[in-house]
C-alpha cells in the first residue's frame, strides 16, 4: 500500500516532472545524444542509493550476522539483483548502469565525462574530489552532490524514500513520456538498446520494482512522525532535483 501523505504531498511536482517540455525534444539523434550525456549522472547515483540502502538494510561485512528487518532486507537485495545484473536485450548479463553506458556509445553519445568520474574512483579518489573535474554540466554536478548529500546524511528512510519516490516510483511515467518522443522526428538512428532500457524499467519498476520500493519506506517510517516528515521532504527535494535537471536538458537541447 503507497503511503497516501507522501504521494498527495509530492503530487505537483510528480506532475511537472510527467510533463516536462524536456520530453518534446527528443526526435533527433543530437538531443537523445546530449539528453544521455546528462542523465547517465542520475543512472550512476541511483546505484549508490541502492547500495547505500543494502549497506543499511544488510549484512554486508565479515564476520556476517543477522542484520535488520528480514522483510527489508529481502526487498533490497530483491532490487539489487535486478539493477546490478540484469539482461540486455542480446541476453548479456550487466548492470543498469553499464546497459545504459552501452546505449549512449550506439547513439553516440559522449562517455567521456562519466568514464573519467568513473576511472577516478576506482584509482582511489573521492567523489567529492572527481566530480567537478570529470567534465560533468553544471547542472550533473548539482545533482549528483544533492543525491550523495542525501546519502551522507546517513538517515535509511530519507535514502530510501529519495530511492523510492524521487526514482522507482516516478520512472514509469517518466519513461513513458520519453517513448513517446524517441526518435519521433523521423531520422534514421538506432535507438534499440535506449528503448531496450526504457522499456525495461517501465516493465521492471512499474510492476516489481516500485512497489518492493515503496513498502520499504514503508517499514523504515513505521508510525514515526518525525521520519515521515523526513521522508517527505527528501522525495520533494529529489523530484525538484530531476526538475531541475530535466531543464538543463531542455536548454541544452534548444
Amino acid at each position: 500500500m503507497q503511503n497516501p501523505a507522501i504521494l498527495d504531498q509530492t503530487a505537483e511536482l510528480r506532475a511537472q516532472l510527467e510533463h516536462h517540455p524536456m520530453y518534446e525534444r527528443l526526435t533527433t539523434a543530437s538531443a537523445l545524444a546530449t539528453f544521455m550525456e546528462y542523465h547517465v549522472w542520475a543512472v550512476w547515483d541511483f546505484m549508490s542509493l541502492l547500495k547505500s540502502l543494502q549497506r543499511h538494510l544488510t549484512c554486508v561485512e565479515t564476520p556476517w550476522i543477522p542484520t535488520g528487518d528480514p522483510e527489508t532486507r529481502f526487498l533490497i537485495n530483491e532490487i539489487v539483483v535486478g539493477e546490478e545484473s540484469d539482461v540486455d536485450r542480446h541476453g548479456v548479463r550487466m548492470s543498469h548502469f553499464e546497459m545504459y553506458r552501452s546505449a549512449m556509445k550506439g547513439l553516440g553519445a559522449s562517455t567521456t565525462a562519466i568514464d573519467t568520474f568513473i576511472d577516478a574512483l576506482r584509482n582511489g579518489q573521492s567523489w567529492k574530489d572527481a566530480l567537478p573535474t570529470a567534465g560533468a554540466p553544471s547542472a550533473c554536478v548539482a545533482f549528483v552532490q544533492g543525491t550523495m548529500s542525501i546519502i551522507e546524511r546517513g538517515k535509511p528512510h530519507e535514502i530510501a524514500s529519495v530511492f523510492t519516490y524521487g526514482r522507482e516510483d516516478v520512472i514509469p511515467t517518466m519513461f513513458l513520456g520519453m517513448l513517446d518522443h524517441v526518435a519521433k522526428g523521423g531520422e534514421r538512428v538506432d535507438v534499440e538498446d535506449l528503448r531496450y532500457y526504457l522499456q525495461r524499467h517501465i516493465d521492471v519498476d512499474g510492476d516489481h520494482h516500485g512497489p518492493l520500493a515503496i513498502r520499504m519506506v514503508e517499514l523504515l517510517c513505521g508510525d514515526d512522525p518525525v521520519r515521515l516528515e523526513e521522508a517527505r521532504v527528501a522525495a520533494e527535494k529529489a523530484l525538484q532535483w530531476r526538475l531541475d535537471l530535466w531543464s538543463a536538458v531542455q536548454g541544452a537541447c534548444s
